[in-house]
């Protein structure tokens, strides 16, 4: 898909006129960058393609406010960034670049980061996995230098309450911390005591699937370029279930091959 048109007119609105002014820009860029003259009155984008185009370009947006948290984007967090948003997301160079764009305006603009929360969560009220995905990836940028500290803290679970997902926010924060690589860790990842029953287990295992499924998040507007970030949380969940299945099982020989 030429998503690059699409993406400059997305950025343009959002900057420009909030979420509806992104709509228009959505459409402006498709029309101007991606169809040949002679549709410049043609088919309009789908439904998705628009809400790919304004997740995207709010999502930088976002990113380039919590990365100002403290104040200030030493070069060392500029680097590291630019690191995540070319490698952890597996972007093309020409969208990477795009990104990055609209993640350094947004640190230079004066918009405050609830503006942009308020603004992404009112296109986005009604796709709740959609809102917890935006969360997982502020959380993959905060920790970019390593260094999670308690001002990109607070705007996170800002964030995550201006999207009524507020009580999310630790089981999303240990998803993203942990590997199954203990049953400590894997009832962690899957936000369950380790005293939880059986059904408990399966109730939560089943939410963090669906909250996970790239189809769903791709149908609730999530770009197909930022659908690995979930790819790979559904095989850390897998994996710490089928752990603590093994657990459950046969308790002592589980223990005994960790």
């Amino acid at each position: 898909m030429r998503v690059l048109g699409k993406l400059a007119g997305a950025g343009i609105g959002y900057f420009f006129g909030g979420p509806f002014g992104a709509l228009a820009g959505v459409a402006l860029g498709h029309q101007l960058f991606d169809r040949p003259p002679r549709e410049f009155f043609g088919v309009p984008m789908s439904g998705r393609e628009v809400k790919n185009s304004v997740f995207f370009a709010a999502a930088f947006s976002m990113l380039g406010k919590l990365a100002q948290a403290d104040g200030r984007v030493s070069d060392e967090e500029l680097a590291a960034i630019k690191s995540v948003i070319t490698n952890k997301f597996g972007l093309t160079r020409k969208t990477a670049e795009y990104a990055y764009q609209v993640f350094t305006d947004a640190v230079n603009d004066d918009t405050s980061f609830e503006s942009h929360a308020r603004a992404f969560h009112s296109q986005f009220s009604e796709s709740p996995e959609a809102l917890a995905s935006m969360l997982e990836i502020m959380l993959i940028i905060a920790h970019a230098d390593y260094d999670y500290d308690e001002s990109e803290e607070t705007l996170v679970r800002s964030a995550a309450d201006i999207f009524g997902i507020a009580d999310e926010y630790e089981s999303l924060l240990a998803l993203y911390l942990n590997e199954p690589d203990n049953i400590n860790h894997c009832f962690d990842l899957l936000g369950v005591s380790t005293g939880a029953s059986d059904e408990e287990i399966e109730a939560h295992y089943q939410h963090l699937l669906s909250e996970h499924d790239p189809q769903v998040l791709l149908d609730e507007g999530v770009p197909k370029e930022l659908i690995n970030v979930a790819e790979e949380k559904l095989d850390k969940i897998r994996r710490a279930y089928t752990r603590i299945q093994a657990y459950r099982a046969e308790p002592e020989s589980a223990e005994a091959s960790q």
